[in-house]
């Protein structure tokens, strides 16, 4: 982990104000799986609706003038996107003066972990503000970093080689203008200490789930012990591209932002010539290689990457980014200014530009695009049985097309992407391997259009410039908001009737066969159980093959249950 280190400066005692300890709400993975998240920068947010706006010097590096204050004013714009958490950027007090990389208006560089960071407010305000996030159903991820003695961080050396894991995670990030020193995160009083601390960090402002800076250049064994002090949801940024070397932290904090899936995301729909096969490969392979895809950040945009607007003008392919982070594996994670289609790239960092300099426009069309897949996901929570477990996988591929599937038989969302782009000609796009029996009725939400699995199990989706489509059940709109649907159903609308059927399944468990005896209730939503267990409960989440009549889903009842390794489980078709 990298803070600014200054020998002038250290404070390790805990304030006076450290004592005040208020009640958090504890959140853990499963609440967090079902939340979406809106990144804020706080100094590039807002202003308190009661000071003028400066002139932001954004190439210059310097502070813009945006508070806690300003982010409370601005709530509503916020949750008017359907957006329940936020991230915060670290709130400690920061390394003061003007540099040659300018000032730390990021609050990445910090100089004391136990006093806050006076540009943004006081502690009031920042109390005000999680108490007002709170009061709107909402939970607050907090950014870290940690603390500042020359005696717990490791000698200079440059980070300048990514595949050597000691000099990844003992070397130093930045500039030699303003170095970010490496923390002896393996030694004991270290850990014990950023314990304690991130404790009362939790405590004292009521943080619900943390997001770890730079958590890839800290060796993996540090952060059991640190979430688990925390007591609270984390995760990690882990900025490399290759699941197999990135998930060895999320298997160690339980989260981490998932960059493996951002850089063939981007790539696939930056333009048509994008690759939708690599985008489908990392897809498999993130369920191979990581813990669990369902618990890490789905994201297209932050504050360390390129703004997607600056690869493309396209709304229509922004909108197709977007729609995979929400309807994907994992929690999705918007950057403040997307909603907006802004541009910025990270040299020299415009892509860090005040957000008042474009507006709080509640109209654009990606602010709307946005509040509807916020309703969609969170209707689909409430509808279909523990859907936020289940591992998203293609059904359908074409050189420019996608289609995807999550959820369980007989209440899953199907999405359709595309990198066509709006120049793009309309045609009909006939969807097989959907899982969803001919006469279902299905409608397509973004365009709140009708439409049937025909006789021959094919699904007919018109497709027209380049937008996305997410088609779900009909029978499980109701009271969702979504395309005018009623509050209930009406009565001539029969709910699909219950039917048990009681067989015996070979598996193999860790290497050992076994006849379980099995009931599937085939119903909406439907539950696969074993003995007297639902699967999904007793091994944490159920990962399928794209193939066969049951693909991933229960309750189809046909299949064998086979351990691969621990929390991971494939349902696969039977003889």
């Amino acid at each position: 982990m990298r803070s600014f280190w200054s020998i002038g400066n250290i404070a390790l005692s805990l304030t006076a104000a450290s004592l005040y300890l208020s009640l958090a709400y504890a959140a853990h993975v499963d609440e967090w799986r079902t939340r979406s998240i809106y990144q804020v920068v706080t100094d590039r947010f807002a202003h308190a609706n009661d000071s003028p706006l400066p002139d932001c010097h954004v190439t210059l590096g310097f502070y813009c003038g945006g508070t806690w204050r300003g982010i409370q004013d601005k709530l509503d714009y916020i949750q008017g996107m359907g957006f329940d958490a936020i991230w915060m950027s670290p709130i400690v007090a920061q390394l003061p003066q003007q540099t040659g990389d300018g000032e730390s208006y990021t609050a990445y560089w910090q100089q004391n972990l136990y006093e806050l960071n006076s540009d943004f407010g006081t502690e009031n305000d920042l109390l005000d503000l999680v108490s007002d996030i709170h009061a709107r159903g909402m939970l607050v991820m907090l950014d870290i970093v940690p603390f500042n003695d020359e005696k717990y961080y490791h000698s200079y050396c440059p980070v300048d080689d990514v595949t050597n894991s000691t000099n990844t995670e003992q070397c130093w990030l930045g500039s030699l203008t303003v170095p970010l020193v490496d923390l002896r995160t393996e030694d004991e009083v270290v850990q014990e200490m950023f314990g304690t601390w991130i404790k009362d960090i939790v405590q004292r402002y009521s943080v619900d789930g943390l997001r770890i800076d730079t958590a890839i250049n800290v060796q993996p064994d540090f952060f059991p012990g640190f979430v688990d002090a925390a007591g609270v949801f984390a995760t990690g940024e882990a900025l490399n591209g290759d699941n197999s070397i990135a998930c060895v932290w999320e298997e160690a904090i339980g989260s981490i932002l998932n960059y493996p899936i951002y850089f063939p995301l981007i790539r696939a729909f930056t333009d048509p010539g994008g690759s939708i096969n690599d985008l489908v490969e990392t897809i498999e392979s993130t369920k191979q290689n990581c813990r669990d895809a369902t618990a890490m950040g789905s994201f297209s945009e932050n504050h360390d990457v390129d703004r997607f607007a600056s690869y493309t003008s396209s709304l229509a392919l922004a909108a197709n980014v977007i729609t995979f982070n929400f309807l994907s594996d994992g929690i999705p994670i918007i950057y403040q200014g997307q909603e907006q289609h802004m541009k910025g790239v990270t040299q020299p960092y415009t892509n860090r530009a005040p957000l008042w300099g474009a507006g709080f426009d509640t109209s654009a069309t990606l602010y709307q695009h946005i509040a509807t897949l916020n309703k969609v996901r969170q209707q689909v929570i409430r509808t279909s049985h523990n859907y936020t477990l289940y591992h998203n996988f293609a059904i359908y591929q074409d050189y420019h097309t996608l289609g995807m599937r999550k959820g369980y038989a007989g209440s899953q969302v199907l999405t359709i992407l595309t990198n066509n782009g709006e120049e793009s000609r309309p045609y009909n796009l006939a969807l097989p391997n959907h899982g969803f029996p001919a006469g279902t009725k299905l409608t397509e939400i973004l365009t709140c259009t009708d439409l049937n699995v025909n006789a021959t199990g094919f699904v007919n989706v018109p497709m027209s410039a380049g937008a996305p489509k997410i088609l779900y059940p009909s029978t499980l709109l109701f009271d969702s908001k979504l395309c005018g649907f009623p509050n209930e159903a009406p009565a001539s609308i029969a709910q699909p009737p219950q039917t048990t059927i009681v067989k015996t399944y070979a598996t193999t468990l860790s290497a050992v066969k076994e006849n379980w005896e099995a009931t599937t209730v085939s119903a909406l939503p439907g539950v696969f159980t074993a003995r007297g267990e639902s699967v999904s409960e007793l091994t944490g989440g159920i990962t399928g093959l794209p193939t066969g009549s049951i693909g991933a889903g229960v309750p189809d009842p046909m299949g064998t249950v086979e351990r691969e390794r621990p929390l991971r489980w494939r349902i696969e078709e039977w003889g």
